[in-house]
This record gives C-alpha cells, structure tokens and sequence, in this order.
C-alpha cells in the first residue's frame, strides 16, 4: 500500500516530458509511479483541475535576521516552495528560525561576507577572506555571498575572492557591486570583467537593469550580451516589482547601497530624511509581521514602524520594470536553452513569493509552457545545487510536490518527502533540512533539523570541466 496518491490532476514534469492527467503515487517519502498507474494508499488526495508538480526550488530567498525574519519559512511553504536557497545570512540566525519556526523545507544557507561585520572592512587580504570562508562552510553553510551592492569590498578583494571560491571549488554568490561601482549595469560588468573567467553565481540579474545608467534596453541588450559571452556564470531572475532591502541608516544615511540606489531612482535624497520622505509619500514601504507573515505598510503606520525600530527594518520599493521581468522570464539563448537558468524570488520573509502567481501567468499569456515552467521553477534549480533526486517525478525520485490551483494560482498543498507540509493556511510540519557540504556534516543542529550533505567541490569541478571542454 502507498502512502499517498494524488489522483487525476495534470502531471507536468520537465526531466520526464510529462504533461497529462493522471495519479502520482508515494511511498517512503519517494515516487513509485507517476502517469496511468493506480494503487490503494493510506492518505488520498483529488488533484482534479489541479496541477501536480515537481516541488517549487526558490534559488534566492532571505530567512534571516538581516532580511526576511522567522516567518519566512511559513511564507515559502504557502507559495508551494518545498526547497529554498538563503543568500544572505546570518547563517546561525537562519538555523536558529529554521529549528524554531520552520515548516518542514530544504534549506541552502550562504553566509554573508559583510565588511565591519565578519570582515574587517572592504578591502581584507587573501588570508582573511580564506578563513571567513573555510569558517562558514565548517558552520553548515552551502557557500558565501558577497553583497556587493549593499556592503561591497574593493575591486582588488572583489577579484581576490572570487579567485578564491573558485580555485577552492567553494559556492560564491555576488550581488554586483564594488566600492567603485554600484547595483547596476556597470557593476555587473565590472564584476565579470574582475571574475576573469573564473564561475560565480550572479544573484538576481533584474538588479542590474533598471535603467539607471543606460536606457532600459540598452542594459538588457548589455546584460545578454555578457551572459552569452560568459557561460562559465549561473543566474536567476525574479518576477515581482518590489524589492526588498535594509532601512536602517546611520550617520543621517542608509548604510545599503542598494537602499540609496532605490531612493536615488525614486527622486529622494539618499539619506535618513529622504528615506523617512519615501515612507510618508508611500514610496518606500515598510515591512510589518502580521497574522504570521510580513507584509508592507507605508505611510503614518510605516513611519511610525520604522521610528519604532530605530530604522532597523526591512523596506521595499516598487523599482524592477515589467520589460526586465519579461525579458529575464522568457529569453533564449541562440540554441534554445533559456538565456537565465531558473526563477527565484529573493522574498521568503520579503513578501514576493511569486513564483506560482506571476510564472502561471506567463504561461497563461503563452509566453511559456507548463513544461517550460516547471524547468524554470524546478527543475533546473535542483540542477544548479546538485540536488539530483529532486525537480522531477522519476521512480525513487525525492517526493516533493507542488499542488496548485491554476486558476487561483496558488499553492493547495505543498508536500515535502511525502509529508504535507502546507494545506488550508495549516503548517504540519516543524524544523527542516539543512543542505549543506560535508565539510559542514559536523556542524551541530538543533534536533528538528535534519542534513543533506551534497559534494559542492565535485559539482562544482564537473560543471567548470564541462563548460571548459566543450568549448561554450
């Protein structure tokens, strides 16, 4: 007997070229059959008119204490995310909100390196940034991440780093940006160009093209044309027009980068009173924790929110074009393959979990098929992390499924190993996995959380030998 089986909704699986109406089975937290098959189970679900697919992969999410808070968790598995990748930190800050307040999901962790925080400002030496890293890969993180355009680091750290990770074959994630250059096109080139052929994941290319140094279209044709030049880079892209990033200042300015480059943008001064302004016309807008998820207020109650905390909360600003959405979203590169490899959200706590409402739509206006959604939402983001028995329906395959309502488009049940983890605004489940390398299998956890111990270093080397030898 399964343990489960969601009869008769439409199975849509990128790996396998399925898209029919048929049952999924379950068993020990596995797939056993997906297609024409029947079986008696122990718990049955009707997936009628319903879509059933492989577990939504978030390749960019905050759930930390620098962004996103503990909420985060209960946010992603209500949009049907079963496995998620954090690219902020605090590392020990997103462990602790995943013991406490997780729903059941894979976790990534990247741990910040942040000068003045755990760097000692932005230009550390080789030795210091070695040691910051081999830190946080012994504490469970996945990889780093540089913040360029929030806290960057010099041009000569910038490249040093990279050379590093690289060198190392340790997981690198950069939003652009340098004490030269900032979250925008010129920073992106920068970076590439610093990168000197070494791989780096690029964190939301939308960042870069908002129109700020060149009109719209001529960034995105810049950015292409760096993509298509550089393979040896692994993006993602999100769909929602908000942002999310930090309001707290100090010395009478915004200490984020990006926080100036969004009031800048938005006609207000970049500093404490320009920000406090942007609040108070609803341009800058606030986040809040209510009925367990955030959400945005401006104005008076935004205001007066951010006074409370002295500045130190999270702000959004309606700043990422519907071009560069779109452009990011459905681009193709000569061959066929898509142009940016797979969705993300950059919210989990930041509310922009998106990837079901806004990716169905762009298959409702034929811009992509399901199929094409599930390699973008799944599929190539479990690729992308070495997560190979995930993002697909295959036999023995991880059990993580995504059950949604195509006209609503919303997750009905998220189910993770087999196990409901969302249904009804109900979070069954408690704790999470931890994905993590086996230089961090020794790091400790609390006991509701559970390791997933992946070989970056051989994902990592496999993947530069192959985009070396074949010539891309």
């Amino acid at each position: 007997m399964l343990d489960m089986i969601i009869r008769n909704g439409r199975i849509v699986d990128w790996k396998n070229n399925m898209n029919q109406i048929g049952n999924l089975g379950i068993k020990d937290g596995r797939i056993v059959f997906a297609g024409g098959c029947d079986a008696a189970a122990k718990k049955e679900i009707d997936a009628r008119n319903m879509l059933v697919i492989p577990g939504i992969i978030d390749s960019h999410m905050h759930a930390s204490s620098w962004l996103g808070g503990p909420m985060s968790f209960r946010m992603l598995a209500a949009a049907g995310v079963t496995t998620a990748m954090e690219m902020a930190g605090p590392v020990d800050s997103v462990k602790q909100y995943l013991a406490a307040y997780g729903t059941g999901l894979n976790i990534a962790l990247l741990e910040q390196l942040r000068p003045f925080k755990n760097i000692s400002g932005p230009a550390p030496n080789e030795a210091e940034l070695k040691a910051a890293v081999e830190a946080a890969l012994e504490n469970g993180a996945y990889g780093v991440k540089l913040l360029g355009g929030h806290y960057p680091m010099t041009p000569e750290s910038t490249a040093s780093l990279i050379r590093l990770c690289a060198e190392n074959n340790a997981f690198l994630a950069i939003h652009a940006g340098t004490t030269q250059q900032g979250s925008n096109i010129s920073g992106m080139s920068q970076i590439i160009e610093l990168a000197a052929g070494n791989p780096f994941h690029l964190a939301h290319i939308n960042a870069y093209c908002r129109g700020m140094v060149l009109p719209l279209k001529d960034e995105l044709s810049r950015a292409e044309e760096l993509l298509l030049a550089h393979p040896e880079i692994e993006t993602e892209s999100y769909l929602s027009p908000i942002n999310g990033c930090s309001g707290r200042c100090s010395s009478g300015i915004p200490e984020s980068g990006v926080t100036r480059n969004c009031l800048i943008a938005s006609g207000y001064e970049p500093t404490r009173s320009g920000l406090a302004a942007a609040i108070r016309d609803g341009i800058a807008q606030v986040h809040a924790l209510r009925d367990g998820q955030t959400v945005l207020v401006n104005e008076t109650e935004g205001i007066e929110l951010w006074k409370q905390k002295n500045s130190d909360v999270p702000v959004s600003f309606s700043v990422n074009p519907g071009l560069s959405r779109f452009f990011f979203a459905v681009g193709k590169r000569p061959d066929g393959r898509f142009l940016v490899d797979s969705f993300c959200t950059d919210g989990g706590g930041i509310p922009r979990n998106v990837i079901l409402s806004c990716g169905l739509a762009l298959v409702r206006f034929k811009a992509l098929s399901l199929n094409e959604f599930v390699l973008k939402s799944s599929y190539k983001a479990a690729c992308q992390m070495g997560l190979t028995s995930k993002g697909h329906f295959s036999p023995g395959a991880d059990a993580d499924v995504t059950v949604a309502d195509p006209a609503r488009q919303k997750a009905v049940y998220t189910i993770n190993a087999g196990r409901i983890i969302y249904q009804n605004n109900q979070f069954p489940v408690s704790g999470g996995v931890l994905i993590t390398t086996p230089q961090g299998a020794r790091a400790p956890l609390a006991p509701s959380l559970g390791k997933l111990v992946i070989n970056v270093r051989s994902l990592l080397q496999k993947r530069r030998g192959a985009k070396l030898s074949s010539g891309l």
